[in-house]
């Protein structure tokens, strides 16, 4: 009797590449927000569609692991990275959630608009990366490379909410806004935050499968 193996599952990479598809977008409504607050409940709909598809994204990497009998990375690899992905999106709907509900407005400082475009600079990174996990044998220093970048723009991050918060306590009289606002910023940071854990993780997968 002939067993035979079932193929490798790389379903898996179409699920990175979407839920990297996910994060730019979240991050690209985010800044078009702040850009031009506009009809507010029109786009937290469009961003909680982006979040909805993250959410969805993650649920059938989970049935597909538990169905794969073989996988392109470790489970506990591929579910990390999925985890990761969709967190940023998550954080990223977060934050223009909390502007809207809050009733922030449009920010005066421009920290906050800077944050966001870092934001978008750190998406599109991560979705290139991700882009080369399927190859990572043979881009594995484009994909460490493309971490790094990531990581960088984490850094930049920290800097403009150190800033940023300076400024809001400084040029902000009325206690209510600075509380807002605060919250709003750490709901940033930490949306950056998460994108370092991405490429963290990204770098680690590098490291293992080269």
């Amino acid at each position: 009797m002939v067993f035979k193996l079932k193929p490798r599952n790389d379903l898996f990479f179409a699920y990175f590449d979407q839920l990297a598809d996910a994060i730019v977008d979240a991050a690209s409504l985010l800044l078009q927000f702040i850009e031009q607050p506009g009809d507010s409940s029109q786009k937290l709909e469009s961003i909680n569609r982006v979040e909805e598809r993250g959410d969805n994204l993650l649920s059938e990497v989970m049935v597909q692991i538990n169905s794969s009998f073989v996988t392109p990375f470790d489970r506990e690899d591929i579910l990390q990275l999925a985890r990761g992905l969709n967190s940023i999106v998550d954080h990223t709907q977060g934050t223009m959630e909390k502007i809207v509900i809050y009733k922030a407005g449009r920010p005066k400082e421009i920290y906050i608009l800077k944050l966001a475009q870092v934001l978008e600079e750190a998406a599109e990174e991560i979705k290139a990366a991700v882009s080369k996990l399927s190859d990572i044998r043979n881009l594995h220093q484009e994909v460490v490379e493309a971490s790094e970048r990531i990581r960088n723009y984490e850094h930049e991050g920290d800097y403009l909410y150190r800033a940023g918060i300076a400024l809001l306590f400084e040029n902000t009289e009325n206690v209510v806004d600075i509380i807002k606002w605060k919250e709003i910023y750490e709901h940033l940071e930490t949306t950056l935050d998460y994108c370092e854990d991405v490429s963290n993780i990204i770098k680690g997968i590098a490291v293992k499968y080269v």
